[in-house]
């Protein structure tokens, strides 16, 4: 008997929880297809897919579909993402990604779109429990269920240890076409905070790659996703946001000042409404701190010279306020 094909987009919350439900669906039993780095080709898939006024993450996710869907899997998996436990929600686009996802292609293979509304071990348990019953039933998920959080358990322990998603996590590996440049030597060297959602901030087509050309100048890049939950939610607002992903991006904004980073860049999506809000509270905790914000706001149409003449003049700014120049301004 042949394994059934689970198709995983590589896109939205992927990189927040792909380790666990890679793990969960191999385990049992089924054969975990993941949608291979975003490209010109999936973006362009994604656009004649979708309506306009979406996102440009929400375009690139219909494009991942449309690759999965060419692969002929047995079933594709879209969690209706709602609630992980925090006192917070995920954006209406994510509360509504299966039915958007239905309206948008005429042919589809069976979806999977638990309702993820979850709080604790038990939580996750009995979520798990019903998609097992539903789609594997002759399998046991006790199994399944426990190797599923100790690999998402490993992969946050090695965020928080310094890594970035594709040093923590096979799948999320990503290779790079061109030889890579010797990162320049800067003293001091530069710690700059790159925040944003992390499929804003990890996938190298949409920001054109921005985390490792940070490197190549030889900036130490810091992620909200390396800072554990604890330490993260002490950095809380008087009242938080409402959208899950926005307090993770403010409460890591002020917990890397106050670490006394050198600068924050934001990444942030053209027409985001809730990242609105977020950017704008950025702003006003780095000018409290009198520390440079810059902020990348990606659409389709981002160019990569765009992107990497803003970057250099940035890094440049900042290792000159760090040799003296303290009168230059705050915004790069």
């Amino acid at each position: 008997m042949s394994k059934q094909r689970i198709g995983i987009p590589r896109s939205l919350f992927f990189y927040s929880y792909m380790p666990f439900w890679q793990t969960f669906w191999s385990e049992l039993g089924c054969e975990a297809v993941v949608s291979p780095l975003t490209n010109k080709n999936m973006l362009d898939q994604g656009i004649s897919h979708s309506v306009t006024d979406l996102c440009v993450p929400v375009k690139i996710f219909h494009g991942h579909i449309s690759y999965l869907i060419s692969q002929k899997v047995d079933a594709l998996f879209i969690p209706r993402m709602v609630g992980v436990g925090t006192n917070d929600t995920f954006c209406p686009k994510f509360l509504a990604l299966p039915e958007m996802i239905r309206c948008s292609f005429s042919s589809l293979p069976p979806i999977i779109a638990p309702r993820i509304d979850v709080r604790g071990p038990l939580g996750w348990f009995k979520l798990c429990s019903d998609l097992q019953r539903e789609w594997v039933p002759e399998r046991n998920v006790w199994g399944a269920f426990t190797k599923a959080r100790a690999a998402q358990a490993h992969y946050e322990a090695q965020l928080t240890g310094g890594k970035l998603p594709h040093e923590a996590w096979p799948t999320f590996r990503w290779f790079h076409s061109v030889e890579q440049s010797k990162p320049l030597a800067r003293t001091p060297e530069l710690r700059i905070a790159m925040l944003g959602y992390p499929y804003s901030v990890y996938d190298q087509f949409t920001n054109g790659d921005v985390l490792q050309k940070l490197r190549n100048l030889g900036v130490q890049v810091l992620t909200a996703e390396m800072i554990p939950l604890g330490k993260r939610s002490r950095h809380r607002l008087r009242k938080d946001l409402f959208w899950h992903y926005s307090n993770m991006v403010v409460q890591a904004g002020i917990f890397w000042l106050n670490q006394g980073v050198a600068g924050l860049i934001h990444v942030t999506n053209f027409a985001c409404g809730p990242d609105a809000m977020a950017g704008k509270l950025l702003e006003l905790a780095c000018k409290q701190q009198g520390k440079p914000l810059l902020t990348l706001t990606l659409d389709e149409q981002t160019g990569q010279v765009g992107i990497n003449t803003r970057i250099e003049a940035f890094v440049d700014m900042l290792q000159r306020r760090i040799l003296g120049a303290h009168n230059l301004p705050l915004h790069g």
